[in-house]
This record gives C-alpha cells, structure tokens and sequence, in this order.
C-alpha cells in the first residue's frame, strides 16, 4: 500500500501529513519553517521530517508522492515560489524540483488556499456539496 505526505509551507511553521490510500491521516508532524535558511536548509528540513515519518510505516508500505501547499505568490506549473513577503530566504526558488531531486519523489506544488479548499471540499465540511466558500486568515493577513 503507497501513502502520500501532504505539506503546508507556512510563514512561521511546516506542516506534514501522512495519509493512507484510505484517505486516513497516520501521523503529523510540525516545525518551524526557518526560511532565513535558504532552499536547501528548509528542503533539508522538510527531508528530515518525511524521512521521519516514512520510519512509522510498516516495511511493505511506502510514500508514493508529496503534496505541498504554499502561500503565493507562485507558478504552479513550474514548481517554482516566486516574491513570497513572509518567506524571503526562499523566494524564487525552484522549489518542487529542489524537493523532488532530495526526496526522489513526485512533488505537487499548488497555493496553499487553493489546496486547503480542495481538501475541505472533498474530504472535510464541504463533502457532499455542489458548493462550498473557504476562507484562509493566516500569516500574512
């Protein structure tokens, strides 16, 4: 059975998931995010704590991707953060790919808004709705 790790890079903290194929969370984990590091020390970061929880699976079990939401601005498409105010140490940085070539791992990459309401949507209060509104007030409200 393959698991997927959902990330929320967030101005002051990094979230991490682990999810089971059967939509069930297995573990959580929490950091500081440290951007004043640069790409490398919180891709490190982010590496320490995946590898961390892909120890908590049985051997026959494996992390198959990594989602990751983060706040925007930034191109989807081509992995890369752009002008982020509240993270300045990784600003226009090659991100996904930075996390894909460390982790040997497919990386989706989208903003972090956009993520949390598709996940809500359909799996969380707006299950089963033809519509839903969501609203984010975080850090850089």
């Amino acid at each position: 059975m393959s698991c997927v790790i959902g990330i929320d890079l967030g101005g002051s903290k990094i979230a991490l998931g682990l999810v089971s194929a059967q939509d069930e969370i297995l573990a959580r984990r929490r950091i500081d995010t440290d951007a004043d590091a640069g790409l490398q020390g919180v891709v490190e970061r982010i590496a320490d704590e995946v590898a961390a929880l892909q120890n908590t699976l049985p051997r026959d079990e494996a992390v198959s991707a990594l989602g990751v939401g983060a706040p925007g601005p930034l191109d989807h498409r081509k992995g890369e953060l752009l002008t982020l105010v509240n993270l300045p140490g990784i600003s226009n940085t090659p991100f996904r790919r930075a996390l894909e070539e460390r982790l040997s791992l497919p990386v989706a990459l989208d903003h972090d808004a956009k993520a949390a309401a598709l996940g809500e949507f359909h799996f969380g209060a707006g299950r089963g709705r033809d519509s839903m509104i969501y609203i984010v007030i975080g850090t850089g409200v």
